[in-house]
């Protein structure tokens, strides 16, 4: 009793850190790009500023990050899909089952909203733009903005029900509006650091707002995961040209969600799969 007691204050502490590192790594990352993202910045990457991202293939039809984003998250979606399918149900898996299944359909919404930019990038309209998205609605038709806000309500919806998986749809509907809102006064060139503030805040103080007893291994290996997830907003927006660009650009951010949410649910699996059966340390 005392070593599960133990071991579950060792959950705990974990898992409280870990939120607590991603959550400061992306809120300082995202106040430096609120301050320095500027042409001529000694900070960060010149063909970062000028998209707002790090873009490889910019030129090339359907072979750009954000093309390339939508067609492995969708397959890497997929294979998440299949392992929960196998995995979910077994006891004390519920948190992890609830974080799996909800990420992943949010995640898949985050794919087709990159090929969303990705067609931009083949009609010429995205690149170089320095104004906010409200700018943009200005130069478009009825159905264009129809489709924009039914694309930012989606994109929103979906990747904040995956971060806050025991709150109901109707209050993650009621915090969608005002973000989707808010996002269209944000320079187009900080709307992914607009992005990774939102969804920080919202994992973070859902997270580590739990109670006690549900801040169990599945809660560390979730918080575990956010780490290195937070530290590549950083590499894409400072070294763009010079490391991100060769491997990929913005799609090592979009491919590292996806696998380390499942390696983190797989490693849930196999902790409560063997408990009671090998003796906790």
């Amino acid at each position: 009793m005392c070593c599960n007691e133990d071991a579950t204050m060792q959950f705990q502490t974990l898992g409280n850190a870990c939120h607590a590192i991603s959550s400061t790594s992306i809120l300082v990352y995202t106040v430096a790009a609120m301050l320095y993202a500027r042409p001529g910045s000694e900070f960060f990457d010149d063909d970062w500023l000028d998209h707002g991202f790090c873009v490889v293939n910019k030129d090339v039809p359907y072979w750009n990050s954000h093309d390339l984003c939508l067609y492995f998250d969708a397959v890497l979606v997929a294979l998440g899909a299949a392992v929960y399918y196998v995995l979910r149900g077994a006891p004390g898996m519920k948190s992890a089952d609830e974080m799996m299944m909800f990420n992943l359909i949010g995640h898949l919404g985050h794919g087709v909203a990159h090929g969303f930019i990705g067609a931009e990038y083949r009609s010429g309209r995205s690149g170089g733009h320095r104004g906010t998205a409200l700018d943009r609605i200005g130069e478009m038709d009825g159905f264009e903005i129809a489709q924009k806000f039914a694309v930012l309500t989606c994109f929103w919806f979906g990747l904040l029900r995956g971060l806050m998986p025991k709150v109901s749809n109707r209050t993650v509907g009621f915090v969608t509006v005002p973000v989707v809102v808010g996002g269209l006064f944000v320079k187009e060139v900080l709307g992914f650091a607009f992005v990774q503030a939102v969804l920080t805040v919202a994992f973070a103080s859902t997270q580590l707002n739990l109670p006690k007893k549900e801040k169990d291994f599945s809660y560390a290996a979730f918080g575990v995961s956010a780490v290195p997830i937070s530290l590549i907003p950083w590499i894409e927006s400072t070294v763009c040209q010079t490391v991100a660009s060769k491997i990929g650009g913005h799609l090592i951010y979009d491919v590292s969600i996806p696998i380390l949410l499942t390696i983190a649910y797989c490693a849930s699996w196999c902790h409560y799969n063997n408990k009671g059966k090998v003796k906790l340390i």
